[in-house]
């Protein structure tokens, strides 16, 4: 099989939702989005934090030890959260149908995603992939440099970059 990267006329976005737990009846509370926009451009990173619907307030699942992890407070994303329709329409508008969208968990994040383009009555316009599609044909040095390189900070674990400029699809892109 042909290297995805090598693929013409596609881009490739990396995709993490956190979400309200890790079980049953959990909901997505952020998107963020890495976007590779070509080889001389700097990547692009945005993220939406997500209002939970009046639904997922009354019958999902909020989890103490998953906001112990992500740090986002429910009464945060209650007051700052982006309503999903505008999340859905973002993401969409951003991602498309030609880009290569990957994750590192595709099981849960499509589960979150699908929570929410349910709830927005949108339909999600982009396919994710498995991370490990990007990396399959890296040689064993190029496997070691990636995790030197993942390995070297401790980002917090948040599907947005925090305080970084650049948003994609704000107003500096």
């Amino acid at each position: 099989m042909k290297n995805i990267l090598n693929r013409s006329g596609r881009r490739i976005a990396i995709l993490d939702v956190e979400a309200s737990a890790l079980e049953a009846g959990s909901y997505p509370i952020e998107v963020g989005v890495a976007l590779v926009r070509g080889p001389s451009e700097p990547i692009g990173v945005g993220a939406k934090l997500i209002r939970p619907t009046t639904q997922w307030l009354e019958t999902g699942v909020w989890s103490n030890s998953s906001e112990a992890v992500h740090c986002i407070p429910l009464e945060l994303i209650e007051r700052e959260g982006e309503l999903v329709e505008v999340v859905c329409d973002w993401l969409n508008g951003l991602l498309g149908s030609n880009t290569i969208v990957a994750t590192d968990a595709p099981r849960y994040d499509q589960d979150w995603l699908d929570t929410l383009f349910a709830a927005s009555e949108r339909e999600q316009k982009f396919r994710i992939f498995d991370f490990q599609v990007l990396t399959r044909d890296f040689s064993a040095d190029q496997h070691r440099h990636l995790a030197y390189l993942l390995g070297k900070d401790a980002p917090p674990h948040r599907a947005a970059e925090v305080n970084r400029p650049g948003i994609v699809g704000g107003p500096n892109s």
